[in-house]
């Protein structure tokens, strides 16, 4: 198999092949465990070029997972792969901070069964979204991916990750977020707060020199082992409070939410909020 496809780290939930189009990440999201802006692309062609997994078409290809596919040095090269591999019935999921250009929403449209595309927009105040994603889109661009792609058919979820406490799940917040997601078409939306490591002195020097990151910091005071690492993150009671409040929300404007046990085991306490690709088999949360 070729050595740039691997199978995913995500196992509970996304059983596909992982494709990153680059070394490193350009979004420099404060959060992030890729702490560089230096970033080298891979060589695609060779993906292109070999033979694929005999499960391909079965299991499909999560694009570019330890940086954004839309990230300006690449948004051609996702768009190559895309143009390549959709032709050979290979499905994809897609999670990007970054505006998708029309000509490959254009090529998506023409496989909409093939597509899943996560759009993540943690909030819609683009002052915050520059402080902690310098790299990433505006929030109005990334409503617009959604409208684009709702439009053309494709499955498309709000992504509301890293929601930070205080900052993000005030209640007016959160319901704007909602209405401006619902208003560009979404009718799903995933959700989890922030979860970060208490050894990653960046993003705590990040916070910290943010008045309202500040008084959020103050706020992640449990500890919680996720399937990707752990870290500090709000405590347990507040997290199933957002989920109750956002389940609600989403009703209210004909959405339905959804998160996941590998971000957050503790909502495997609600099954109706369960991400619902998430399976038991293989789960680190479940025995």
């Amino acid at each position: 198999m070729n050595a740039l496809l691997v199978p995913s780290h995500y196992l509970p939930c996304i059983g596909k092949y992982e494709l990153d189009l680059m070394q490193g990440c350009t979004v420099n999201c404060a959060y992030c465990s890729l702490k560089t802006e230096k970033y080298e692309r891979l060589d695609i062609e060779r993906i292109l070029d070999d033979r694929l997994p005999e499960d391909i078409t079965e299991r499909g290809i999560y694009l570019s997972p330890n940086s954004d596919p839309f990230a300006k040095p690449v948004q051609e090269n996702a768009h190559h792969v895309l143009e390549a591999l959709l032709p050979r019935n290979i499905p994809f999921l897609i999670i990007t901070k970054n505006h998708i250009p029309q000509k490959t929403i254009d090529l998506m449209a023409i496989y909409p069964k093939q597509i899943y595309v996560q759009i993540s927009i943690g909030r819609i105040d683009d002052a915050i979204n520059r402080y902690l994603e310098p790299g990433s889109a505006s929030a109005a661009d990334r409503l617009d991916n959604i409208k684009k792609l709702c439009e053309a058919g494709i499955n498309t979820t709000a992504l509301l990750m890293p929601l930070f406490p205080e900052v993000d799940d005030i209640p007016k917040i959160l319901q704007a977020t909602i209405m401006e997601c619902a208003n560009a078409g979404a009718r799903y939306a995933k959700a989890a707060y922030a979860v970060i490591p208490s050894g990653d002195t960046r993003a705590i020097e990040i916070m910290q020199s943010h008045p309202l990151l500040r008084k959020s910091l103050g706020s992640l005071t449990e500890y919680l082992k996720i399937h990707i690492g752990g870290g500090m993150t709000a405590p347990e009671y507040r997290r199933k409070e957002l989920y109750a409040r956002l389940k609600e929300l989403c009703s209210v404007y004909g959405m339905k939410f959804y998160t996941c046990p590998i971000l957050d085991p503790a909502v495997l306490s609600n099954p109706e909020a369960v991400c619902r690709t998430f399976t038991r088999k293989n789960s680190l949360y479940v025995r």
